[in-house]
């Protein structure tokens, strides 16, 4: 039978196969189909010449924001004009408005959007008013009761410990470890300024993810070595995601982290209202640029935004990447050299010589130029204005 869609001529990268090499890729319906060299595009009715750009499998943004019910969160369908095509919405909502977030945005988004479930009853509220300065708005059974009831979508529980949960951030993560306990799922725990790093490491359990690893706001899992209890964390099984953000991810940091050989598992955006503008322009691959910049290779880059964040879901049979019976989720890009200039979230500028610029996103078997989904943020507001001053 043809094939519906084949990508011919480009460098084909896939960790999962051992694959960095040019051939084609033949899709038929939604699934990768076959892959090699010069494939028989015969009757096949869309067939794009890729020559001179990689691919690989669909990138997987473990955490972002995608809940715009919130001052947070913006339209999930710039993930499909950056080669995002699994999106994780890392605790914009709590119980009481995951489900309409479920049938608003996770039913219709272009992207596959799943969701970790916040602790708090509503999720991310203000950056002016956080959602756990008040211990009650913490309710792990209603969110292990949401999580129960939307499986598949619901994966997980979140909760941030620092300046947001006042001096009950150790309290907070016993409440959210007990509804991720009831539920059967992982948390997810954001650290930021004011998180007892060492205790948080020592509570999370085998398949717990740790955002924000590198956030370099006096961070105290990485000084002039990493903590004991960083390493006995990720010897026990918990992941370690980057979580660039708006505040959340420092040169220094991460430096000091790969001068010890301690690298992220996942590479993340936390991509918001927030870090979506000037100055930092975040998107997955502007962060994986920055990985390269700090001398990561090209295919450990694409391994910790593919396969590594799907097997942290458990989704790695599906996707993460380009084995035949897969879903055709595929990224094209363009990997460019030059004189570059990145930034951290503290405005320190790092220089580096190449930079992923995406070409074409394909998910489900449909193929999207990059950029060519409509976009619109909110507008901005005065109290806005807060969180952009406190960014360095």
């Amino acid at each position: 039978m043809p094939f519906d869609l084949v990508l011919t001529g480009g460098r084909v990268i896939d960790p999962t196969q051992g694959l960095n090499a040019e051939m084609d890729i033949g899709i038929a319906g939604d699934r990768i189909a076959q892959l090699g060299p010069r494939l028989d595009t015969a009757g096949c009715p869309d067939v794009r010449e890729v020559s001179g750009l990689c691919v690989c499998a669909g990138l997987v943004d473990l955490h972002g924001h995608w809940y715009e019910g919130n001052l947070y969160g913006i339209d999930p369908a710039l993930c499909i004009n950056t080669g995002v095509t699994t999106a994780v919405d890392a605790g914009s909502t709590g119980y009481a408005n995951f489900p309409e977030f479920s049938r608003t945005v996770l039913d219709s988004a272009p992207a596959e959007v799943l969701a970790f479930v916040h602790i708090s009853f509503m999720g991310l509220h203000a950056p002016y008013a956080e959602e756990l300065l008040d211990l009650r708005y913490a309710r792990p059974v209603e969110t292990a009761q949401v999580i129960a009831a939307h499986p598949g979508r619901a994966v997980g529980v979140k909760v941030r410990v620092g300046s947001m949960t006042g001096n009950h951030g150790i309290a907070a993560l016993e409440q959210a470890l007990a509804a991720a306990r009831d539920a059967s799922v992982p948390i997810m725990v954001h650290i930021s300024r004011g998180a007892p790093e060492a205790e948080i490491l020592c509570r999370l359990r085998s398949g717990d993810i740790l955002t924000h690893c590198f956030h370099g706001r006096d961070n105290r899992m990485i000084t002039e070595a990493v903590i004991p209890e960083a390493l006995e964390a990720r010897e026990r099984g918990v992941w370690f995601d980057v979580g660039h953000g708006c505040g959340s991810f420092s040169w220094d940091a991460a430096r000091r982290a790969f001068e010890h050989h301690f690298y992220p598992d996942a590479i993340s955006t936390d991509l918001h209202r927030y870090a979506a503008p000037e100055p930092l322009c975040v998107t997955l691959p502007a962060v994986m640029s920055k990985m390269l910049c700090l001398g990561m290779s090209l295919e450990d880059t694409i391994l910790k935004t593919t396969l590594t964040p799907a097997r942290i879901l458990k989704r790695d049979e599906e996707i993460g990447s380009l084995r035949p019976g897969s879903r055709a989720d595929v990224f094209v890009f363009d990997v460019e050299s030059g004189d570059f200039a990145f930034t951290d979230t503290h405005l320190k500028v790092r220089k580096g010589d190449r930079k992923i610029v995406p070409r074409l996103t394909v998910r489900g078997g449909a193929a999207h130029l990059a950029g060519s989904l409509p976009v619109r943020f909110r507008p901005l507001y005065d109290s806005d204005a807060e969180v952009f001053r406190a960014i360095g």
